[in-house]
C-alpha cells in the first residue's frame, strides 16, 4: 500500500468513527459502565449528548490530522531524496561519515520531521505550483482549530475568527470534521500527482 492509500484507508476508517458520534448510538450506550469505572457514559459526558459527540468528533479531527501530517512529511521526505539541493541542513563529517550512502535520505527525514505545519504547506506551495489554492486556506484554517483544540483547552482564538469568537468552545459536527476530510484527501491527491510527475 502506497502512502496516498494509507491516508485515504486510514481517512475512511475514520468515517465509521464520526458515525458512533450519533445521538442513537448515545442513546444506546449511555449506561454502559464497560470498564468497571462505576461511571456509565452518560455520567462522564454530565449527561450532555454535546459533550460526548464533540469528544468523538474532535478527537477523529484530530487522529485524521496526524494522519494527513504524516502523509505530507512524507512527501516531503520523497522531494528532498529525488532534489538533496532542495535541503537546507548543514551537516558535520562526522554525520557524512556515520551515516554513508544513507545521508541524503536520512536529512531528508530529518528535515521534514523538523518542519511546523504551517512550513510544511509552504514548503507543498513551492514545490508543487498550481494546487488549488482555497483548499490549502481552509487545510491552514484546520491546523488552526487542531491547534486550538490542542494547546488552547479546547477554545477557539483570534485566528478562528468569524467562524468562532475568541474563547468560544470549539465544537465539530460529525459533518464538519467529514468535509474537512474530504479536502485533506483532495489536497493529497494533488500532491500525490505533482509529486509522481516530478520523480
Amino acid at each position: 500500500m502506497n502512502d496516498l492509500d494509507y491516508l485515504l484507508n486510514q481517512l475512511d476508517l475514520l468515517i465509521g468513527f464520526l458515525a458512533v458520534s450519533d445521538q442513537q448510538v448515545y442513546e444506546q450506550i449511555k449506561l454502559h459502565d464497560r470498564f468497571n469505572l462505576g461511571l456509565t457514559i452518560e455520567q462522564l459526558y454530565e449527561s450532555n449528548y454535546g459533550n460526548y459527540s464533540n469528544h468523538i468528533t474532535t478527537s477523529a479531527l484530530l487522529l485524521g490530522f496526524a494522519h494527513f501530517e504524516d502523509f505530507l512529511t512524507k512527501c516531503i521526505v520523497n522531494v528532498l531524496i529525488s532534489n538533496p539541493d532542495s535541503n537546507d541542513y548543514k551537516v558535520t563529517l562526522k554525520t557524512i561519515r556515520e551515516k554513508g550512502d544513507r545521508l541524503i535520505p536520512s536529512l531528508a527525514e530529518e528535515q521534514a520531521r523538523r518542519l511546523l505545519f504551517s512550513e510544511k504547506i509552504k514548503f507543498i506551495e513551492k514545490q508543487f505550483t498550481g494546487i488549488n489554492p482555497q483548499i490549502l486556506l481552509d487545510i491552514k484554517f484546520v491546523n488552526d482549530v487542531r491547534n486550538c483544540i490542542m494547546h488552547n483547552n479546547g477554545l477557539a482564538d483570534k485566528r478562528l475568527n468569524p467562524k468562532y469568537n475568541d474563547g468560544q468552545k470549539i465544537v465539530l459536527h460529525s459533518a464538519d470534521v467529514n468535509a474537512y476530510g474530504l479536502q485533506a484527501r483532495q489536497l493529497a491527491r494533488e500532491i500525490w500527482i505533482r509529486q509522481k510527475s516530478t520523480n
